[in-house]
């Protein structure tokens, strides 16, 4: 049996090389994305998505933009918001905003590893959204957060669905209030 890859998180911050690939890159995730939002990014007269929140990602204290790397390939990136940040609802202590793997890296197992990495890097009560018509990304982040003790499942203002659990061993129970 083949040795396992080794999956990493890495601050994109770090270095130029990897605050360009999340640049190039992220156009990509809001493409992808753009197909189950509705209308909130979009292309403008010269070609690029609106808005773009990328630069406030890699200045921002609260913000956690970070590359995910197979062994040293760059195959994703996930960018986790961190109390006092305001896109962060009272009572949740991170809030992970945007998650991507390149497509040729999908259902290969690298998302589940990663988001299961990120959850035991940042320990404590967690909100994740995602887009009602998004089909894939709820399956996904249903087999990611399976039958967690602690999972519960609302809507947001928005219309998305919100997921809020935690990570902290031994708090589930607090976990389980409602997010309103």
């Amino acid at each position: 049996m083949g040795r396992a890859l080794k999956l990493g998180l890495h601050d994109a911050r770090a270095s130029a090389a990897d605050r360009e690939w999340l640049t190039n890159v992220y156009p990509f995730y809001l493409h992808d994305l753009s197909e189950f939002d509705e209308h909130y990014y979009r292309l403008n007269d010269r070609g690029l998505w609106e808005p773009d929140h990328l630069a406030s990602w890699l200045q921002d204290d609260t913000d956690h933009p970070l590359i995910i790397r197979q062994s040293e390939t760059r195959v994703g990136f996930a960018l986790v918001n961190q109390a006092p940040s305001a896109d962060v609802m009272p009572g949740f202590r991170f809030r992970l905003a945007e998650f991507f793997i390149l497509n040729r890296y999908r259902r290969t197992g690298i998302g589940l590893r990663a988001a299961q990495a990120l959850f035991d890097r940042f320990r404590g009560r967690w909100q994740l959204s995602v887009l009602p018509r998004n089909a894939p990304a709820i399956a996904f982040w249903r087999r990611v957060l399976g039958d967690r003790a602690s999972l519960r499942q609302e809507f947001g203002p928005r219309g998305e669905i919100v997921y809020a659990f935690d990570t902290d061993r031994g708090k589930a129970d607090e976990s389980s209030r409602s997010l309103a």
